[in-house]
């Protein structure tokens, strides 16, 4: 097949690129803000992951 293995849009950059970038610009607002309701149900479907994760993190640490 033809064109099978061909990139219609450049590669990204490596992540250690893409996270120095972040860290040199100017915070900003997000650029889309949910509804009140959608941000209510987000955090009610994430509510048990975030205690879990708290939770793990306070009994075993960082890791380091």
């Amino acid at each position: 097949m033809p064109g099978a293995g061909t990139r219609s849009t450049p590669p990204a950059p490596p992540t250690h690129l893409r996270r120095a970038c972040l860290l040199v610009g100017e915070p900003m607002a997000a650029a889309v803000v949910p509804q009140a309701r959608r941000t209510e149900r987000i955090a009610t479907e994430l509510a048990a992951a975030r205690t879990e994760v708290a939770r793990r993190l306070l009994r075993d640490g960082l890791g380091d």
